[in-house]
């Protein structure tokens, strides 16, 4: 790269650009990461939270916590709010000094209420980027993230015409609001709206798969590539992006990121990175005979004509629950993995345990069937008294579920994990309920349903979530996720 300041940062971090046929470039490891640890870390050249709704704001600026009650202001601009003093603080320190008083950010809110709600985020993205490409005097690291954003392509020309009348519009309320807003900047919006729209991040909540505000960082966009397998993943923490191997890096490989869902089927992600990302992707997991990819081709396949339910998806909540084999050789598989840590033969038992069943019972389409009746017995549960069948039903759903995430994720990414908490818990509430009405059929054992089960899903939840999120921090009036799985593996029933 021609930037001195971005080389000596990327080697500083133990990485090295080289160049690729297919991709252009690419990013390799020049010393090797172990699962868990740090590749690089950097602000982003700008970020905001996510908002409850339009009219009031929900998270901290600095670090996307949710705002309690009693949460202190910007004592200048009296608009920035945060969770703590101490947010403030670093906030302040680390990039509101040259912000302050920069733009009214009531004026943002003013120009946003002109747009439909799905517009208003890129509004508040591309006003944020205007506003910090024109500061004067910014520290190290925001030269950097600057410097990178100017190597990133706007890929204009490439654009759908309706994403352009999109801009066009979002660029017109831009402009119409351009001196209230404090904007003095020249740049074209719709050509920042075209390059921070392929490149902007999805930060979600450290300790919960809920998501959290939204991120502009041209150094990640333009060091790190796409794979639907990616070995790293970041997670946004007190204002920084901390981008973290999901497995053990060796020398020479590829550090890749996942720019979008991994779970969604081959043909829906090439369509889409292709019509977003403008690429068409090579990765293992969409080219080759690996066993990830094999395993990816029975997930793609279409459920046929008939378009049968899966085999044991229940009618109703009255019989009595069912669960396949694989479900639980693969949570088993699962189990044992992140307890151990090797990978040897991960994958290959995968395959084995998925590569008999017909599409009705492992694809796409199956999975989206036992998340919807997932999420349908917990609305059931927090809406009434319902039967233990219900609890049971909720509860081998989530297996199905967790079951689904394995085969298609990497096992150490922060979703799979939450959803072994997920899991840990609803199988506990249920056997408490069950005791409490003396209703716990010996059968329910066989289910994955027991006291032995709880443990293992919440120390696994706890292995995966260490590697890639942040399982000490506590959010808002919830427990951390250290918290529950103390209290899950402490446990125990008294006769």
């Amino acid at each position: 790269m021609d930037s001195k300041e971005i080389n000596a940062l990327v080697a500083e971090n133990g990485l090295r650009v080289e160049l690729d046929s297919v991709k252009g470039k690419r990013t390799v490891a020049v010393r090797e990461f172990k699962r868990g640890d740090t590749i690089l870390s950097i602000r982003p050249l700008y970020e905001f939270p996510a908002r409850g709704n339009e009219e009031s704001e929900s998270r901290c600026a600095h670090c996307f916590a949710r705002l309690p009650k009693r949460r202190p202001r910007c004592s200048q601009c009296r608009q920035t709010q945060y969770c703590s003093i101490n947010c403030q603080t670093t906030h302040w320190t680390s990039r509101h000094y040259f912000e302050c008083m920069k733009m009214d950010e009531r004026a943002v809110d003013a120009a946003c209420m002109e747009l439909k709600p799905e517009f208003r985020p890129s509004l508040r993205m591309c006003v944020g980027v205007m506003r910090t490409m024109s500061f004067q005097t910014v520290p190290a690291w925001l030269r950097v993230q600057r410097e990178a954003w100017h190597m990133l392509v706007t890929h204009r020309d490439k654009h759908p015409q309706f994403v352009l009348t999109q801009y066009e519009e979002i660029a017109r309320v831009i402009n119409t609001h351009r001196s209230d807003i404090g904007l003095d900047s020249t740049s074209d919006a719709i050509d920042v709206l075209c390059r921070s729209g392929c490149n902007n991040f999805a930060a979600y909540e450290p300790n919960g798969p809920r998501m959290s505000g939204y991120l502009c960082s041209p150094l990640v966009s333009l060091l790190l590539n796409h794979s639907c397998l990616p070995n790293a993943a970041f997670v946004y923490m007190g204002g920084m992006q901390i981008v973290r191997a999901l497995d053990d890096i060796q020398i020479g490989d590829e550090i890749t990121l996942a720019y979008m869902d991994g779970l969604q089927p081959r043909d829906v992600r090439q369509k889409q990175l292709s019509a977003v990302y403008f690429f068409d992707c090579t990765c293992n997991k969409c080219c080759g005979e690996s066993a990830r990819a094999q395993v990816d081709v029975l997930m793609s396949r279409a459920l046929g004509v008939d378009g049968q339910m899966p085999e044991y998806l229940p009618t109703d909540y009255v019989q009595p629950p069912a669960i396949e084999p694989w479900v639980l050789r693969v949570i088993d598989m699962l189990l044992a993995h992140c307890q151990d840590g090797t990978r040897d033969g991960f994958d290959q038992g995968l395959l084995d345990c998925v590569g008999s069943l017909p599409p009705r019972n492992f694809s796409f389409a199956a999975y989206t069937h036992w998340l919807e009746c997932q999420d349908d017995c917990l609305e059931r549960i927090s809406s009434e008294c319902v039967s233990s069948n219900v609890r049971a039903w909720a509860c081998v759903s989530a297996m199905y579920v967790l079951a689904f995430y394995a085969c298609v994720y990497p096992p150490y990414l922060s979703l799979v994990g939450f959803q072994c908490l997920e899991t840990s818990k609803l199988v506990w509430n249920t056997l408490v309920a069950s005791e409490m009405s003396n209703e716990m059929p010996n059968e329910w054992v066989e289910l994955g349903l027991s006291l032995d089960q709880v443990k293992q899903l919440a120390r696994c939840a706890q292995n995966i979530l260490r590697v890639s999120a942040e399982p000490s921090v506590s959010a808002e009036g919830d427990l951390s996720v250290e918290s529950q799985v103390a209290l899950l593996a402490g446990q125990s029933f008294v006769n």
